[in-house]
């Protein structure tokens, strides 16, 4: 007696349901995937203008400190020695400089050299 396994009709129709069932699935999933992109794009863009402006405040801020903090310690040693404006303005330049340093540092860390770098600190020609 030759064993044909199990009914046909009744799977088909459990395929085609299953199918149809996965065939949404997808098109549910699909759409969530497409509105996360959106909402991550939308975020990386608004963080990216975002950036630009916390940069540049932290670089003004830097430069700010560093005269700040040079001056306060020029004016102690000029209270100290009795000299008075020599040190102040010694220190206020060392402060000035270190404020420079310290936006260099930033920028190269941060890479805000606009396009392409080719590793040498300049912009690469192709694009």
């Amino acid at each position: 007696m030759p064993d044909n396994g199990p009914a046909k009709p009744e799977k088909g129709g459990e395929e085609a349901a299953l199918r149809k069932r996965l065939d949404a699935l997808k098109a549910d999933l699909g759409e969530v995937i497409a509105e996360e992109r959106k909402e991550e794009q939308r975020k990386t863009s608004a963080a990216v203008g975002d950036s630009g402006l916390a940069t540049g405040m932290r670089a003004a801020s830097e430069l700010a400190a560093g005269v700040l903090v040079g001056g306060a310690i020029g004016y102690l040693i000029d209270m100290q020695l009795g000299s008075m404006p020599l040190f102040l303005i010694i220190m206020m330049m060392f402060g000035m400089g270190t404020g420079f340093w310290n936006m260099y540092r930033m920028s190269a860390r941060t890479g805000s050299t606009p396009g392409k770098t080719d590793g040498t600190g300049g912009t690469s020609a192709s694009s």
